[in-house]
């Protein structure tokens, strides 16, 4: 019996460790979604179309909307305010990468809208626009934008512009890639005249473009084009294009393009690279057939899992932006177009790499709008609480037995000498 003894502290304490890795996975497993105050989930509210962080400030957002413009948040989407109180509909806003106070808006009706001091206040730069612009992407001192009447471009931070063709399509998607003498244009669109094919590219601004047919459907329409950082050992930056037929990836500038495989069947429509670690990909889905949610992969788009759980059931994504905080958070926004219901909601990934981060910088000065977003500004719901006592208890009881067993096991030696002391004793 005595040499059976020995085992049992050991079997005490593979239960615990085995009782502490489940409560790690529970922890892991148990990350969620929780609501952020741009929009009220579960009433009838407008759709956000995009959310633009700041880099310089990870507390500021911005979010464009169908039905109340652009809202401001510089308390990391607690409160909002409308910033643009004359503007009724926005598709997309962004910061500008190199010029910390400056964002630009594109709108359904009022053209392009700049902004040189962090979203506070907006003016119209649209001399040579359509007045519907729905993409934007920036490098250097050239904007390129595109809108339901093809792709333009500016050199003179939005004073003038110039059409660089397609104008039979309506472009919701550019991206820009540099190049010694210039930068790659890429184009995707989601309506219009392209038997060809709805992914284009141009290495010029002369208006000459090609239809990207490797690999990519003919017929499949593009929603989103996302250029990442040039990952550690490679030559070219990646870009992936959210199609309504997956995701396709090219790693040499466009002369081939693969899919992406393990994400749901249907429309992926939203593409963001963690600007930290080109390994780290979101995508967005607002699938017609209801598995449409946020994904997550961890290795260049070979396999995806599902970011969290709390989205409303079916959910359709329709923004995706990620806050450079430690850990970084993932910020989107739902919108069911039958009953009317939109929410946005944020969730930690500890799982993210963040680079340049400085949390506690908030914007330098309080917001000054117009028009409030909401006549009471949304309560912030914190991360989920009620798990914590489970999880909490989990750990405890695990780290009780594991203390239990060491004295137990401490004193079972004590007395061992004890009594070999007494029996040998001269």
């Amino acid at each position: 019996m005595r040499r059976f003894l020995p085992c049992i502290p050991l079997t005490l304490i593979l239960v615990a460790t085995g009782a502490l890795w489940s409560a790690t996975l529970s922890v892991a497993a148990d990350a969620r979604w929780v609501a952020t105050g741009a929009q009220a989930p579960g009433q009838a509210d407008k759709p956000v179309w995009s959310v633009a962080v700041s880099r310089a400030h990870p507390a500021l957002l911005l979010a464009a909307t169908q039905g109340r413009g652009i809202l401001r948040s510089a308390d990391a989407g607690s409160t909002w305010v409308s910033v643009t109180p004359a503007v009724d509909a926005a598709w997309v806003v962004r910061f500008d990468p190199t010029q910390p106070t400056v964002a630009y808006a594109g709108t359904q009706t009022d053209g392009f809208l700049k902004s040189v001091d962090e979203g506070r206040t907006w003016t119209a730069a649209s001399q040579g626009l359509p007045s519907d612009v729905r993409s934007i992407d920036v490098i250097g001192t050239t904007i390129v934008v595109g809108t339901a009447q093809g792709v333009y471009d500016s050199t003179d931070a939005g004073a003038t512009w110039h059409g660089l063709g397609l104008n039979d399509l309506d472009v919701s998607a550019v991206g820009l890639l540099a190049k010694p003498n210039g930068f790659t244009i890429f184009a995707g669109a989601d309506n219009g005249s392209a038997s060809a094919g709805y992914l284009l590219q141009s290495e010029d601004v002369t208006g000459s473009w090609r239809v990207m047919k490797s690999s990519v459907p003919a017929d499949a329409t593009v929603s989103a084009i996302a250029v990442g950082p040039t990952a550690s050992g490679a030559s070219q930056p990646p870009v992936i294009a959210g199609t309504s037929q997956g995701l396709f990836r090219t790693d040499d500038r466009g002369a081939t393009w693969s899919p992406l495989n393990g994400l749901p069947t249907g429309d992926v429509n939203l593409v963001l690279f963690n600007p930290a670690n080109a390994d780290q990909i979101y995508a967005g889905s607002d699938a017609d057939q209801g598995n449409g949610g946020v994904f997550r992969s961890l290795d260049r788009g070979a396999s995806w899992t599902s970011l969290g759980a709390g989205l409303p059931a079916r959910p359709r994504v329709t923004a995706l932006a990620l806050q450079p905080l430690n850990p970084p958070q993932v910020v989107t926004a739902t919108w069911n177009p039958t009953t009317g219901h939109a929410g946005a909601y944020r969730i930690p990934d500890a799982a993210a790499s963040v680079s340049g981060a400085n949390p506690s910088t908030a914007p330098s000065a309080t917001v000054r709008a117009t028009v409030s977003a909401r006549a009471t500004a949304q309560p912030v719901v914190r991360p989920r609480s009620a798990g914590l006592p489970t999880m909490s208890a989990s750990y405890v009881v695990a780290l009780a037995v594991l203390a239990a067993i060491g004295l137990f096991y401490a004193l079972r030696r004590w007395r061992l000498r004890r009594e070999d002391r007494r029996t040998y004793a001269p």
